[in-house]
């Protein structure tokens, strides 16, 4: 995304450039984020919409990811806002537990639509645990089981570690399970991402291949309203939610 635009409108158009339910993810986070002056791990920031946002909350954020890039780029963002109060680390989260006392305890973490893509997802769940300070929160969001497959994904994924999905979902029972087996105590589960954000996701996959991505993102950007939607239609139709959230706390 331009800086130009980034400093006409500010953090938000990165909730909206690209993957029509980021914005979902975020209404998720905004609603049970810890604002204020508490230290927050961003464990696989992607573009750094969540890390800004945690930042703008007052909080003093790590941000992860494995991609030089990404890192490259989010950073350069923050940078164009005028954001401070974010360290942003490449790292690999497979070998977190190597860097998990030089990066210290943190009162929330945030891992959002990462662990679907670690094959030891349980030993990350174990180790974020172990970061996090006693009364500490994870905010984490994976996709459902149940999901009906979007545009080009793969219903059965290969299940190697390449940076796609290694697994094609989770269910609520089961997210409960390895985070108590992690240590920690279930505070709240939902859904996120229904009918309308999942059309529109499928529509801008659709229109990339063909329009490229910002001619896609043209197109699809006045229909994002519709998601005000999302929640009545995904109910009347029944239609399986995208992913599973869930908070789970540390106990003191």
């Amino acid at each position: 995304m331009p800086d130009t635009l980034l400093r006409a409108f500010g953090w938000k158009p990165l909730l909206i450039h690209g993957d029509p339910c980021v914005l979902d993810r975020w209404l998720w986070l905004r609603a049970n984020l810890r604002k204020g002056s508490v230290r927050t791990f961003d464990a696989g920031c992607g573009n750094g919409a969540f890390s800004i946002y945690a930042a703008r909350c007052g909080n003093e954020v790590v941000a992860a990811s494995f991609s030089e890039r990404e890192q490259s780029d989010a950073r350069r963002r923050a940078e164009a806002l005028g954001i401070t109060g974010i360290d942003f680390r490449r790292l690999d989260l497979r070998e977190l537990e190597r860097e998990r006392e030089s990066l210290g305890r943190f009162d929330q973490i945030i891992c959002l639509e990462t662990i679907e893509h670690l094959s030891d997802d349980q030993a990350l769940l174990g180790t974020l645990a172990s970061m996090l300070e006693p009364g500490g929160r994870l905010l984490l969001t994976t996709p459902f089981e149940g999901h009906r497959p979007l545009y080009s994904e793969q219903q059965h994924p290969s299940g190697a570690e390449d940076g796609s999905h290694v697994r094609y979902g989770y269910s609520q029972e089961q997210l409960r399970r390895m985070a108590e087996a992690a240590g920690l105590r279930v505070q709240s589960d939902a859904f996120v991402s229904g009918v309308v954000s999942q059309q529109l996701t499928n529509m801008m996959r659709r229109l990339t291949r063909r329009v490229g991505r910002v001619g896609g993102w043209l197109i699809v950007l006045p229909l994002r309203p519709l998601a005000l939607l999302d929640r009545p239609l995904s109910r009347l139709l029944r239609y399986p939610r995208l992913s599973v959230a869930l908070t789970a706390e540390k106990p003191a």
